[in-house]
């Protein structure tokens, strides 16, 4: 699997990186195989839970659905989110960090990161787990999403982004994940390392991608969707003419016909 892993991820000198969040062992299926990497995000918190941001997410949610996905994906690489508050130091990090990786056998973990938990890469790098920094907009560290704004606008911001993914590397991290992230800055962080990148809102300029599932099908059929979002399925209209349908066909009697009842 270690060679998998360093295959999927020396893409970045071939073809563009693909990944999709899963929570459930259905999605997952249709996903294994046909993304590069899937991930096992705390944005289940908002997703699934209906939670106003992802403070709420734990250790024991990200196991369950972690272990749901993994069971049911032979192709593709899986990846977990260590949720908020779960790596605030070493002995902390390392703890959750083998709680998560032994129970779920994902083959990578994601943290967010700013400069003052960088070290906390370095550590479980070197416990050999594959580690992914999460830059740029780190949603964790949101009360109100409706507060979110892209970064990297500023030489200071952009400055900080770029020594944050080359510190990252250092450090230990085999990939940065870039959320929210403009154009200019991203295409800079992508060439300042050797690892890849992995963008979510940040332009092409990155040598992977990576949505919400949820998203990408518009299953919440939202009105208003962040900038980067492109609908691929009208899954909330199409579930809805199918249940309209099934109604219909319930009260004028056509279902369940012969052909769906046992003689």
């Amino acid at each position: 699997m270690k060679r998998k892993i360093i295959r999927i991820l020396s893409k970045k000198f071939s073809k563009p990186l693909t990944c999709l969040t899963s929570y459930s062992p259905t999605i997952s299926k249709i996903l294994d195989g046909n993304v590069d990497i899937i991930l096992v995000g705390d944005s289940l918190g908002t997703t699934l839970y209906g939670m106003k941001n992802l403070k709420g997410v734990t250790i024991e949610m990200m196991k369950k659905h972690g272990l749901a996905v993994t069971n049911n994906v032979q192709k593709s690489i899986t990846a977990i989110d260590m949720p908020y508050k779960s790596y605030t130091n070493k002995r902390q990090a390392l703890k959750n960090a083998k709680d998560i990786i032994k129970y779920t056998k994902a083959k990578l973990l994601k943290l967010e990161i700013n400069k003052k938990n960088m070290s906390i890469i370095k550590y479980l790098s070197e416990k050999n787990f594959n580690i992914i920094a999460h830059i740029g907009v780190t949603p964790q560290s949101y009360n109100d999403f409706k507060k979110i704004k892209a970064v990297g606008r500023t030489n200071i911001q952009r400055e900080n982004l770029i020594r944050l993914a080359i510190n990252a590397e250092k450090a230990g991290a085999i990939g940065v994940l870039l959320e929210c992230i403009t154009q200019e800055t991203a295409k800079k962080i992508t060439s300042s390392i050797s690892i890849p990148t992995i963008g979510i809102g940040s332009s092409k300029y990155c040598d992977g991608q990576i949505l919400v599932f949820d998203d990408l099908i518009n299953i919440n059929k939202m009105e208003k969707t962040p900038r980067f979002v492109k609908h691929y399925l009208q899954f909330a209209n199409l579930a809805k003419k199918a249940v309209q349908k099934y109604s219909r066909d319930v009260k004028k009697g056509k279902y369940p016909n012969k052909r769906y009842s046992y003689k």
